[in-house]
């Protein structure tokens, strides 16, 4: 068999063997070589299976005066081996996912990026925004696709290629994927509609894409007398992926060999952010790269914002979560001390379709120069798994534990899914106008009710849906082809007076196949060309209000019954092998047993306030569990206690938990 490393609908296969990614992001490049070693063989030992790491430009080039020196071997300064460096990671049993960027952020001056490479040191490079540079190191960035700046970037890329990937990637090595960019392009994938990039290049980029040697690229919304003239504000917004989408091209064209690329999506900022974002992120349209996320909002266990915009990046499309917070609490926020707070976020992640998580980062560092960060005191960052001095944290013994649930139970959570009854049907024309904020009264004008997408649209479904604990999916009905539109029996979305005639044919044949589709507000009635096409008007359930959703859904009535809407459960099955996964998440200030049914099933879990637990269960038998027993933010505790049906395991004393059962024998370990 041809050996191989790849991804398809999210997940990660290496021989063709699906792999639930255990990653821990390791930057080498603010440790001392000394350290390497040993951190990864405690990383190993922990059921960490991938490192990831970015590899920061301004490390590797150099300027010394006019002379540029590229060091991939350590000649210059120990920290620049990275060649070393990924075969100690070889030798100690990991695979590797290399980050060039070229923009990184990870708290380094520039975000990574060369001074050099800036408009301020290089007129032929055009800046981004000139009002805005960035925080760490004072710099414009660069218009990302202008011609100069590319070049410098392909010959960046063709550097890490030839040094790193080119003897590394699997099967020659361990190296099995690179990620593209970081968080959209400069940690900016959230931002506004209207963010980026009306730089030259990214003007003409722009008309070439419209087809118009003289088309508009706004700024702000305007006002509109005619419905015509929202085709410039329509197709700007669509503009937004296909840019993401040819950054992503150009900028990984110069990795010969095949290998996945991945990318890492920050989340949605709140409100209207949800429509900027939905706008920008539309992964379908990225051939060849591969959705995956990071997260670095408030603690979701304390914030309801965060986690319902953490649920929806998870949501969005499947793939791994490439950055979780499992070390900084002094730079973003002191609750992330906790390890009950990260490992909240890391579950919930998971529960929401990631396949894979990370360790961001896995451990303190402190040997890094001024030229790689002058503005952040040592260690980097505070409060990792494993400190700057390589001794182990409470934090190190729950990733243990963490990662070895899902290490032993990779090709089972994989094989198993979640519920498809219902799915939003997001249609991106939509979040396009939606993002524009268009007031009321230019709605009135043209006689239309006003667009809604993500504001007030998904976020509200989400709401409406959780408080029942009913899961959903969300499919991009403009790209899903028939058959996959038809995996649900249910689709669901916010209605506008137009879609393309193309979607609608298809959501006909949807309906005609037994598909029920339900529009809150408008039906559409024109076309793209907004010429008069209504074949959906007929079939289409249309309800006025979005509040009544779940009585005009059939089929609803599941297996999973949750009286309180403080215990949120996300189930995972797989019905051929009879196994299920519960994902339970105690949301209320109360610590205690959480209930609910399955099947008929009673099912009981006992957890602290703010803490969550996984379980499995094949057979009607509990096979395995990991319940977070500690809360150490509120100071509390419970006994860690599941069972199912009448089957049943308790722990002697509160503890975190891990436990599998191997025939009639529990193997337990705790950390108290």
């Amino acid at each position: 068999m041809k050996k191989t490393a790849e991804m398809k609908d999210g997940i990660f296969y290496i021989d063709k063997k699906p792999i639930f990614v255990t990653s821990a992001d390791y930057p080498y490049y603010r440790d001392d070589p000394k350290n390497w070693d040993d951190r990864l063989k405690k990383i190993k030992a922990a059921g960490i299976d991938v490192v990831t790491f970015y590899t920061p430009w301004r490390h590797h080039m150099l300027k010394i005066g006019d002379k540029r020196i590229v060091d991939f071997d350590g000649k210059t300064r120990g920290n620049r081996d990275v060649k070393s460096f990924v075969k100690l990671c070889a030798k100690n049993g990991l695979w590797a996912v290399v980050k060039p960027g070229p923009f990184i952020h990870a708290e380094t001056t520039c975000g990574g990026l060369p001074n050099w490479a800036s408009s301020e040191e290089d007129p032929e490079i055009e800046p981004l925004d000139k009002s805005h540079k960035w925080y760490n190191g004072g710099k414009l960035l660069p218009a990302p696709l202008c011609s100069k700046f590319k070049g410098m970037v392909k010959e960046w890329y063709g550097l890490v290629y030839k040094n790193i990937l080119k003897e590394n990637i699997y099967p020659k090595g361990n190296v099995i994927a690179v990620q593209v960019c970081n968080e959209g392009i400069y940690s900016n994938g959230p931002a506004p509609v209207s963010g980026y990039d009306y730089s030259p290049s990214g003007i003409a980029l722009y008309r070439k894409f419209a087809k118009d040697r003289k088309a508009e690229a706004p700024r702000d919304f305007l006002g509109v007398n005619d419905k015509s003239e929202l085709k410039d504000y329509l197709k700007w917004a669509e503009w937004q992926a296909e840019f993401m989408r040819l950054v992503y091209k150009e900028y990984s064209s110069p990795v010969k060999v095949r290998a996945p690329l991945v990318v890492n999506i920050n989340p949605p900022a709140e409100d209207r952010g949800l429509d900027h974002w939905l706008t920008r992120i539309i992964p379908e349209r990225w051939t060849g790269i591969n959705y995956g996320f990071t997260n670095w909002l408030k603690p979701v266990s304390e914030d309801r914002s965060s986690f319902e915009r953490y649920s929806l990046l998870s949501k969005r499309k499947r793939g791994i979560n490439w950055e979780e917070n499992w070390g900084f609490s002094k730079l973003y926020d002191s609750r992330f001390q906790y390890p009950v707070v990260c490992v909240f976020e890391t579950l919930l992640a998971i529960a929401n379709g990631a396949t894979g998580f990370n360790v961001y980062t896995v451990a303190n560092t402190a040997s890094w120069d001024d030229l790689l960060d002058n503005m952040y005191e040592r260690p980097y960052p505070d409060s990792s798994p494993i400190r700057e001095d390589g001794t182990l944290t409470k934090k190190y013994e729950i990733l243990s534990l963490i990662a070895h649930f899902f290490k032993e139970n990779s090709a089972d959570l994989l094989g198993a899914g979640s519920d498809l009854t219902v799915a939003w049907g997001l249609y991106p024309p939509y979040a396009y106008l939606a993002a524009w904020d268009i007031p009321q009264d230019d709605w009135k004008r043209l006689g239309f009710e006003p667009m809604k997408c993500g504001y007030e649209g998904l976020d509200r479904f989400q709401r409406i849906l959780r408080s029942r604990n009913r899961d959903f999916q969300i499919t991009n009905i403009e790209s899903a082809t028939v058959k996959e539109l038809s995996r649900y029996r249910n689709i669901v979305l916010h209605g506008g007076f137009f879609m393309d005639r193309k979607t609608q044919d298809k959501l006909s044949e949807y309906m005609a196949s037994g598909g029920r589709l339900v529009f809150i507000g408008a039906v559409p009635s024109q076309d793209e060309n907004f010429k008069r096409y209504d074949i959906l008007k007929e079939g289409a359930i249309c309800l006025s209000q979005i509040d009544g959703v779940l009585n005009a859904l059939a089929n609803t009535n599941g297996k999973l019954k949750v009286k309180d809407p403080s215990t949120q459960v996300w189930v995972y099955e797989n019905a051929k092998k009879n196994i299920q996964f519960f994902f339970v998440f105690n949301l209320s200030e109360r610590s205690g047993v959480r209930e609910f049914s399955y099947s008929g099933k009673a099912v009981k879990v006992a957890l602290p306030q703010k803490s969550a637990a996984v379980i499995k269960v094949k057979n009607s038998k509990l096979e395995a569990a990991f319940i977070k027993g500690l809360n150490e933010m509120y100071k509390n505790s419970t006994t860690p206690e599941v069972s199912f049906g009448k089957d049943r395991l308790r722990a002697e004393a509160p503890c975190d938990l891990l436990a599998f059962r191997r025939g009639n024998k529990w193997h337990i370990k705790m950390v108290k």
